[in-house]
């Protein structure tokens, strides 16, 4: 019985709709000899006449389920989707629910009903007629189409710009803030079907134009840091960075969140930076000025002088276990070098200094040699190293950078005479040569000049260690460069290596190069392993050119101009591999067809 009503009910229902439908028709057809011409009218009317018809059907379903649960409701009606205001109502909207029904809703009485009131079917057929009064004068008008593109674009700029004003981001859903727009005419003006579809589409492109502005921002601080970079001085403080920034557009930025954050991040990062750097500086001038005070001293004197260097300003900034270690690690090297010498120089200099000693006694009238005990040569042997010290430290305290000169570097051990003394030949300068500790010193000529050579040849060492080490902080990129291009850029100042010659350097350059070259050939195999534009047949004329001009775009190719023939080989070996995998592939092809 309850299945024959409910069979019953629904017949009603649908020749209700049918009924309300051919009333609608009929007076479509009655308009039709008045506005013959006016098609749209036509298919609006139509629209309206089947809307009242499905709000009339869900007016019955809202009846037949009035007494049921809201669970039970939403699940035959649905839920709000979109609501539409009725311009120059009382508070009117038209919401359309998740299964396309339409219901009205009053906000200011709360009233809710299925059924078009009289006021918002006045309103809406008002809005029709304007439209077609509209669409009838703009017909001929040729630049109709620009001006509704116009209208549209301003509707979506208007409409870009409101998601901007509140703040909704890509992961903003559109249900979830559409309480928060609906009742903005820049959100009404855009088309009911194309909201959530534009909404979309919108904030992406806000969240692409927030990505470009920002690096566009990061780009200009980064350079702004660059030109104040001068002005930092250590302990590279935030506080005095941001005084010395804060006036700058490319500092303030678009002053949001999202930029202050990262401003304060790269400052945070580029100020660690300047410390580290500037610490490591400091840490390689000390371990320089130990490894030159340290190396011609007796090892029980070095506490001394690290305590003495330790004290001086210029290396306040680094902590005291620091300097204790660089001071380990230096000590722990002088050593091991003074163990090697020792080891295999012991035999050769003692009987050197024993002849020396000798010759020094007939000097003395010391004509009974026999008389003279083992204790007096040891002493004798003291007062030499003692002197010798010395000299060497003068050596290091007047000439911190010393002209080299290679022909004197020629001049072997005894080579000085009565005719030239040491000062001539070498051409000491003014402040050693009246330096009283330097007058003191009883070291002939020929014992000078050798540890003259000496100390030259070490100096010449330590700026080849130093130009190894600022050689390999370099990027492979600079392969291509010259060794003068090179000392440039290492030496911006041209105060490390001015007195230099060039050949010292270039066993290092050498040797760094011919790494770095390897390296980038590795580089550049894998690349082309990877390269999809490489063929069996690239070999060819045509297809070879075009394979070079679109190598020679990646920089790994480029790193390659200093060695272009092997380069060359690199990229024919390749396609020689590609051959030979073809040939396979086609023979495997031939026999699976067979």
């Amino acid at each position: 019985m309850q299945s024959d009503n409910k069979i019953k009910d629904d017949e009603k229902e649908e020749s209700g709709h049918e009924q309300n439908k051919n009333i609608c028709k009929e007076y479509i057809s009655d308009d039709q000899t008045n506005f013959s011409n006016d098609q749209e009218r036509v298919q609006n009317n139509d629209l309206l006449c089947k809307e009242q018809s499905d709000n009339f059907k869900a007016h019955m379903y809202f009846n037949k389920y009035e007494n049921l649960s809201k669970d039970i409701q939403e699940y035959y009606v649905g839920v709000p989707y979109s609501w539409e205001y009725v311009e120059d109502s009382k508070s009117w909207f038209i919401v359309e629910t998740s299964k396309n029904y339409k219901f009205f809703y009053n906000k200011k009485t709360n009233e809710k009903t299925w059924i078009c009131p009289e006021e918002v079917e006045q309103l809406l057929e008002k809005q029709n007629k304007e439209e077609l009064n509209d669409i009838k004068s703009d017909e001929g008008n040729d630049y109709n189409c620009d001006n509704k593109k116009e209208d549209m674009d301003d509707i979506l700029k208007a409409y870009k710009e409101l998601l901007i004003e509140k703040q909704i981001n890509e992961f903003s859903k559109y249900e979830n803030v559409l309480a928060t727009i609906l009742y903005d005419s820049r959100y009404l003006n855009v088309p009911k079907e194309m909201r959530k579809e534009y909404f979309n589409k919108l904030i992406k492109e806000i969240n692409e134009d927030k990505k470009d502005e920002l690096k566009i921002l990061i780009e200009n601080f980064q350079s702004l840091l660059k030109k104040k970079e001068e002005y930092f001085y250590y302990p590279f403080n935030e506080h005095d960075a941001i005084k010395v920034l804060q006036n700058h557009k490319a500092y303030n930025g678009n002053k949001t969140n999202n930029w202050v954050n990262t401003r304060n991040k790269l400052l945070k990062n580029f100020l660690e930076k300047k410390t580290k750097e500037t610490e490591k500086k400091v840490e390689d001038k000390f371990e320089d000025a130990l490894i030159n005070y340290l190396e011609n001293e007796n090892p029980k004197e070095w506490i001394k002088i690290k305590n003495h260097l330790m004290k001086k300003e210029k290396y306040d900034i680094l902590t005291y276990k620091r300097k204790n270690q660089i001071f380990e690690q230096v000590s722990e090297n002088l050593l091991r070098e003074i163990k090697n010498r020792k080891r295999k120089y012991k035999s050769g200099r003692d009987e050197k200094d024993y002849e020396g000693y000798e010759n020094d006694k007939v000097e003395y009238h010391y004509d009974d040699r026999r008389k003279y005990s083992k204790k007096e040569f040891e002493d004798y042997q003291k007062e030499k190293t003692n002197e010798k010290n010395m000299f060497i430290t003068i050596l290091h305290e007047k000439l911190k950078s010393p002209k080299i000169d290679e022909e004197l570097m020629k001049i072997e051990y005894n080579f000085i005479d009565n005719k030239n003394t040491f000062e001539d030949i070498c051409l000491l300068p003014c402040d050693i040569l009246n330096d009283e500790r330097y007058k003191n010193i009883t070291l002939n000529d020929n014992e000078k000049f050798v540890l003259y050579k000496e100390f030259i040849n070490n100096y010449i060492d330590s700026k080849k260690i130093s130009f190894h080490k600022l050689l390999s902080e370099l990027s492979i990129n600079c392969i291509n460069n010259t060794l003068d291009e090179i000392i440039l850029m290492i030496d911006k100042n041209n105060k490390t290596f001015k007195h230099i010659k060039k050949y010292h350097l270039e066993e290092n350059y050498n040797k760094w190069r011919e790494y770095k070259i390897k390296e980038a050939k590795n580089i550049f195999r894998n690349f082309l392993m990877k390269f999809n534009y490489i063929k069996y047949d690239s070999d060819d004329y045509n297809n070879y050119k075009q394979l070079i001009d679109r190598l020679s775009q990646d920089v790994s190719y480029q790193r390659l101009n200093c060695v272009p023939k092997e380069r060359e080989q690199i990229i024919l070996s390749r396609i020689e591999e590609l051959k030979e995998e073809h040939e396979k592939n086609k023979n495997l092809a031939e026999r699976l067809n067979f």
